[in-house]
């Protein structure tokens, strides 16, 4: 009996942190207003430009990442990721480094650089991208 009111107790106080792990898509933007782009839930991503890349997750929903500098290699990397700063962290958020991987211009070297902005990728912001490109237009800066 101490047995089982034992394991019902250790289910109940790790009930929360398995719910945690896969919330609803809803819960990606919190009432603050904070995008949180879950490193575990990228599942797939393009280059937008030199200065930006657009990420979606597994829920179905876009991102555009701004980068600081010019990733040179944006365009042509086979592969890339994000390491939080520090090493810790949840969401993709300013600081972290953006890793790519091969397909560079000038060889299959890593390179990276680093997240200046992490928004939602709206409709209107790809229908504008895409008005953009058939008129080659630049890309509006957002």
């Amino acid at each position: 009996m101490k047995t089982q009111i034992i394991l019902a107790a250790l289910l109940l106080a790790s009930a929360p942190a398995f719910a945690a792990d896969n919330p609803p898509p809803a819960a990606n933007k919190p009432s603050g207003g904070y995008i949180c782009l879950r490193h575990h839930d990228v599942d797939g991503w393009g280059s937008r430009d030199k200065h930006s890349m657009i990420v979606n997750d597994r829920f179905g929903r876009k991102y555009l990442i701004s980068v600081q500098g010019v990733c040179d290699d944006l365009d042509f990397a086979m592969g890339a990721g994000f390491r939080p700063l520090g090493g810790f962290g949840t969401c993709v958020d300013r600081g972290d480094r953006v890793v790519l991987r091969g397909g560079g211009a000038f060889d299959s070297r890593n390179s990276s650089c680093w997240v200046s902005k992490v928004q939602l990728y709206s409709k209107e912001m790809e229908a504008a991208d895409k008005l953009a490109r058939q008129n080659k237009q630049p890309l509006a800066t957002y």
